[in-house]
């Protein structure tokens, strides 16, 4: 495990924002290089420190990684949280659902592309962690689109099918958009956001 979960807890902020740092270039190296290709050696020359010291840090290159995606699943967690707390009613509460994701990804691509594509080198145990607090996200998500079937606003069709469709749809965003290519945040959002909602939402001679 990085020693900033126990060791490092209570000492100072540099020695903090040391390992954020680490992490960031370690995240940095495992998507442009892909994991198995990066050596710690690799992380060290790029951050700039000797090979011995990072292990002040870190005990494993599998811990760079395993506490980068449980970043990204936590974060990204707290994240849609956050904005659920805004909605109203589940129509509402979907459309912030979509919104958070798409920004969430866009501002995260490095990382994001990461779990998705790094996340099977992980142990057995440490999957199963991840797997562990990625449903939590989703049930987050299942009960918005349980709380619109309740309510007759949303297409009876299992909810859980409907998040991993939600997801996968947002998920991929990372692939594709970049400022360079003249798509800017708010028409992405714009777009899948209607492109959801008029896939779930009854129209009137459903109801």
């Amino acid at each position: 495990m990085v020693k900033a979960r126990n060791e490092l807890d209570g000492k100072s902020t540099v020695e903090g924002n040391r390992l954020e740092e680490i992490l960031s270039v370690a995240a940095q190296l495992f998507y442009e290089q892909g994991y198995h290709a990066t050596t710690i050696q690799d992380v060290a020359d790029r951050v700039g420190m000797l090979k011995g010291s990072l292990y002040y840090y870190i005990r494993s290159k599998e811990d760079l990684l395993y506490t980068t995606l449980e970043q990204v699943i936590e974060k990204g967690d707290a994240y849609l949280a956050s904005k659920l707390a805004q909605g109203k009613d589940p129509v509402e509460k979907l459309r912030l659902v979509t919104e958070a994701e798409i920004e969430y990804i866009i501002h995260n691509q490095v990382t994001v592309g990461l779990f998705l594509h790094e996340f099977h080198v992980l142990s057995a145990r440490r999957r199963r962690k991840i797997i562990s607090k990625m449903l939590e996200f989703e049930d987050r998500i299942v009960e918005v689109v349980k709380e619109g079937q309740a309510a007759g606003k949303f297409v009876d069709v299992d909810s859980r099918l409907a998040v991993y469709a939600i997801l996968g749809m947002c998920n991929w965003i990372y692939r594709w958009y970049r400022d360079s290519r003249g798509i800017n945040l708010d028409e992405v959002k714009s777009v899948f956001t209607r492109l959801i909602l008029n896939g779930i939402v009854k129209r009137c001679k459903e109801s």
